[in-house]
């Protein structure tokens, strides 16, 4: 079809022209283009598409399949097309328990697929379980009276834990009867893959595990998991690296600022001794010293003297330097507890005479007891080993200072005037094994019986010690001296 402009300016059959023919003044003809010429456009080619035949019964009002509109129709769509609230609580019910579902089965797979994993259930999960309190309070709190004790403490959330780990739904902790079912039927699952396992590769999985642990439990479950699976420990007693392994992951959890978790660890490793002992094996010389430093932390001498016993009986004190390092960190950790004014770290008497028998030994039993002392054992650093290593030399020097000032600290007046005495032959020991060196430890020695005299909480009196006096008799005395003292003085 034409533009209308076209169709109303040209006739049937008729042309535009292309020129226009116009007058000029000379009454002349001339030509000129016609720039409006219109020329008809095609028109554009429809797209042709194919109505459903529904639309065409509807947009015929005569149609045989088209009923009119009635009121029922109305309803009828505003019931099915608006929101049943009870049907959505179903369904998002429905949904929920799904994931539940899968998740449960996740984390059932992960915890079994795990060759270590410290979260796996055990017959004590059980009876832990069943001693939950019912409040948040604590099972055994704080004695009443005992400055300085700690307690263990519920934890409401580790139960949690294990049973998230393990692929129990929160909702089951709260129902005892669902939660015991659950408890009892992952625990069988779990010893029954425990059994076919390999006992020759534990040691290398705990070892691997022990450096992915994040807590003190989950720890101390990786443990005990070793333990129960291990019942001859003969993996245990073979070597030293699982002690070694497990006194690198407390040391990576422990916090020096945080002095719970010090007793934490040292609850975790009585515990460990006692089952260890039960079956006849040993914690290990690592560990020994690892309890050494914690309870010098804590600053209990009667725990310091107990690790003390228990390294010494394996030989980890005079066989290898790390002994040696856990001693002088000890001697340090005490004498620090003497330059601050912290309640929770100070000397009570029955500490003081502790501390004073850790570093000289308990005179009331005999020689047996001097020979397991700080002072026996810097003292045999320095005769046996200082001989090839200066680097053993100068710790075993360093300990044997801060073992002369702590005597200053105590009031030990007697011990100070034995040290003096038996200076002299420390000094020709240090020169015959150092050479020239030993002038550097001739004045480390000087100056630390110097130090003690000046610290002394105990002033000099007229009354002279006899100079017969053993290094037991001296140490009488002063345990006697320090009774006398009644309470800790600065």
């Amino acid at each position: 079809m034409f533009r209308p402009a076209a169709a109303a300016t040209l006739q049937t059959g008729e042309k535009a022209k292309m020129f226009w023919k116009r007058p000029n003044e000379s009454e002349g003809v001339y030509y000129v283009v016609n720039k409006k010429q219109h020329y008809p456009k095609r028109p554009k080619e429809s797209e042709y598409f194919q109505i459903n035949d529904l639309l065409l019964d509807l947009d015929d009002m005569f149609s045989k399949t088209v009923r009119p509109v009635e009121e029922e129709d109305d309803m009828r769509a505003l019931k099915k097309w608006s929101r049943n609230y009870k049907r959505e609580r179903i369904q998002g019910e429905l949904h929920r328990l799904e994931r539940t579902l899968e998740w449960s089965r996740l984390e059932a797979f992960n915890i079994r697929s795990g060759s270590s994993n410290s979260w796996r259930l055990g017959s004590h999960d059980i009876f832990s379980a069943a001693l939950r309190a019912p409040s948040a309070a604590p099972l055994i709190d704080r004695s009443e009276g005992s400055a300085n004790i700690w307690t263990t403490k519920t934890q409401p959330h580790t139960l949690h834990r294990i049973c998230s780990k393990n692929g129990i739904a929160h909702q089951i902790v709260n129902n005892d009867s669902l939660l015991l079912q659950w408890l009892q039927k992952q625990t069988q699952l779990s010893e029954s893959e425990q059994i076919s396992k390999t006992p020759r590769s534990l040691p290398l999985q705990l070892s691997a595990a022990l450096k992915n642990q994040d807590s003190i439990t989950s720890m101390r479950r990786l443990v005990s998991q070793f333990l129960s699976s291990d019942p001859s420990s003969i993996s245990w007693l073979s070597t030293n690296d699982i002690s070694s392994d497990i006194r690198d992951a407390c040391e990576t959890l422990c916090k020096p600022d945080v002095l719970q978790t010090s007793y934490d660890l040292l609850v975790f490793l009585g515990n460990l001794g006692q089952r260890l002992l039960a079956r006849g094996s040993h914690i290990g010389g690592p560990l020994c010293g690892f309890g050494l430093r914690l309870s010098a932390a804590i600053c209990k001498p009667s725990v310091t003297r107990k690790y003390l016993s228990i390294g010494s009986e394996s030989g980890y004190w005079t066989g290898c330097e790390q002994g040696l390092r856990d001693i002088h960190d000890s001697l340090e950790t005490y004498l620090r507890h003497f330059s601050t004014t912290s309640s929770s770290t100070s000397l009570g008497l029955l500490d003081r005479q502790g501390l004073l028998k850790l570093l000289i030994g308990d005179a009331d039993q005999g020689s047996t007891s001097l020979q397991e002392s700080f002072r026996s054992l810097i003292i045999s650093y320095v005769r046996i080993q200082g001989e090839s290593k200066q680097g053993t030399m100068q710790t075993a020097l360093s300990a044997y200072r801060t073992y002369i000032v702590l005597l200053g600290h105590l009031g030990a007046r007697a011990l100070l005037l034995y040290e003096k005495r038996a200076s002299a032959t420390i000094k020709n020991l240090i020169n015959e094994k150092q050479g020239e060196a030993g002038g550097q430890a001739e004045a480390i020695v000087t100056e630390a019986l110097q130090t003690a005299d000046d610290i002394s909480v105990v002033a000099p009196t007229h009354d002279a010690v006899s100079t017969n006096l053993n290094l037991a008799d001296c140490a009488m005395l002063d345990l006697e001296a320090i009774e006398k003292q009644g309470h800790p003085q600065r």
